[in-house]
């Protein structure tokens, strides 16, 4: 009996310290990254996700490559450049695992497409915009530089077009493109799960803004997936395309004027920083802050559990969790709400950019403060950098 109680002693001993060794460890920092997974075509090439390190202590961060046929660095502290060989097999994925010593480390997703698919041409599309018609049609505009203002194409513009039929989005002011496969529908149908035949095809515009060429499809599929759009398309004249894009696939002409990343460098700016309460009712202070230096401008609106300043890391708002976010820019009207970059002309307010995504950093430190950020806009640019100057507290207007 004696044996019998040592050996349960025992046991439980060791299952102690087991539990003990599993015990998930006390991590004071956090890595924020602006996006989690990233696509390379089969051409393979480079691509930068930017981060943050909120709390951080000081130190190194550090990214490591899962396979032989990627690499990876951290740059800067604030970005990871990712490298991709061409690939000559079928699809392929890894990770990277960025580390910093007291925070918990951060994974990136990294995919590649198939090299042994030949099509005649693979378009990486810049801009996705739309229209949602109601009862799950949606109109989408795939291109490279965007369409203008009152919904017509560009100069000198290439325009993949599809008239989506699928589920109805749960938020119709901003439609989202379902995920999904969605096939040609030669007979214009408008069954779910189908883009139509008389409503979708290609286009490159000349200088006058004019289709110069034009193409319908013969056969097509769209894969749709978290962010991801991907079609494969036939023409009559037997020549194939795959346009794919990753981004916010909100069915709503853009916002932005941007048709490529940028990087915003300001110093000497004039900070300041309004807090109007809880404004919203959600137990969270409402901060606005406008940054100007002669003619550049950047609107933001954030939520912080601070009274003193805004300091703080963001992301952008969605849901009901308030604390530490921003409201992604998009227009009233003809009035822009949320984050925003844009100029001043003849003291008017111009938009140049809404921001949308991505993680944007405020240190308020005396009479000084600097914004770090790397943000997305409405057309899948990424706008990357800092703005730093004198910092002042406004007075909140009174309604």
């Amino acid at each position: 009996m004696r044996k019998f109680l040592a050996l349960v002693a025992i046991v439980a001993v060791a299952l102690t310290a087991c539990e003990k060794g599993n015990e998930e460890p006390t991590y004071t920092s956090k890595i924020e990254l602006n996006k989690s997974e990233v696509t390379f075509p089969k051409t393979g090439g480079e691509e930068v996700v930017t981060f943050l390190i909120q709390n951080g202590q000081g130190g190194k961060v550090t990214a490591e490559a899962s396979a032989e046929w990627l690499t990876a660095r951290a740059e800067f502290n604030s970005d990871v450049v990712i490298t991709v060989e061409a690939n000559e097999g079928d699809a392929r994925e890894a990770q990277v695992v960025v580390k910093y010593a007291l925070a918990k480390d951060a994974i990136i997703t990294v995919k590649q497409k198939a090299g042994n698919v030949t099509f005649d041409e693979e378009f990486d599309a810049k801009r996705f915009e739309g229209q949602y018609f109601g009862s799950g049609n949606y109109f989408v505009t795939l291109s490279d530089i965007g369409l203008a203002k009152n919904g017509n194409p560009k100069a000198n513009g290439t325009y993949y077009i599809f008239d989506f039929y699928g589920n109805t989005p749960s938020d119709e002011e901003y439609p989202m493109l379902p995920n999904g496969t969605y096939t040609f529908d030669a007979a214009n149908t408008g069954a779910n799960g189908t883009f139509s035949d008389e409503n979708s095809w290609y286009g490159v515009t000349d200088a006058a803004g004019e289709y110069a060429k034009a193409k319908s499809y013969k056969s097509a599929k769209v894969t749709v997936k978290d962010g991801i759009f991907e079609a494969e398309i036939e023409f009559n004249d037997g020549t194939k395309h795959r346009v794919v894009y990753e981004g916010d696939l909100t069915a709503v002409l853009d916002d932005t004027t941007l048709s490529a990343d940028t990087t915003i460098a300001i110093e000497g700016a004039e900070i300041v920083a309004t807090n109007y309460g809880d404004l919203y009712e959600v137990g969270m202070q409402n901060w606005y802050i406008e940054v100007k230096k002669d003619d550049k401008v950047i609107l933001l609106d954030v939520f912080s559990a601070s009274t003193t300043d805004p300091s703080g890391v963001y992301q952008v708002l969605s849901g009901a969790e308030y604390a530490n976010k921003f409201i992604p820019g998009f227009m009233n009207g003809s009035a822009p709400v949320g984050a925003w970059y844009g100029s001043v002309s003849n003291g008017k307010f111009k938009v140049i950019a809404p921001m949308v995504d991505g993680v944007i950093q405020i240190k308020v430190l005396g009479n000084t403060a600097t914004i770090d950020f790397g943000v997305w806009d409405d057309g899948g640019n990424l706008i990357d950098g800092s703005a730093s100057g004198a910092y002042s507290v406004g007075k909140a207007e009174e309604n």
